[in-house]
């Protein structure tokens, strides 16, 4: 079992920001897909970003029913979960760009 946060996946899967109505996920392989709403909402879609770990997508995202994990995930937490990094990753793009323009000895 490896060290990592328990909500980071096995290999390294990274949500990179967001352009244009499409988001940016670094994928397990480290390549960036651009993705539009439709694409990250798709189960194949997110099973293949995941690098086909389903042990791991149903350990951190279990579909609920009446209250009780059934032995499958939610596609639409896993999409909202990954669409909510990418906003959170521009945000913080956006403010160290606007440090690096601030910084001392530069005037605006």
């Amino acid at each position: 079992m490896s060290s990592t946060h328990p909500h980071t996946p096995p290999r390294y899967l990274r949500p990179a920001g967001v352009q244009v109505r499409r988001y940016l996920i670094v994928d397990i392989d480290g390549q960036t897909r651009s993705l539009t709403d439709r694409q990250l909402s798709s189960r194949h879609m997110l099973l293949r970003l995941h690098g086909g770990n389903k042990d791991w997508l149903i350990r951190h995202y279990p579909r609920m029913v009446d209250g009780q994990p059934t032995a499958d995930w939610d596609e639409i937490a896993v999409a909202d979960s990954l669409k909510r990094q990418a906003l959170f990753a521009t945000y913080h793009l956006s403010q160290e760009a606007h440090v690096r323009l601030r910084q001392k000895g530069l005037r605006a």
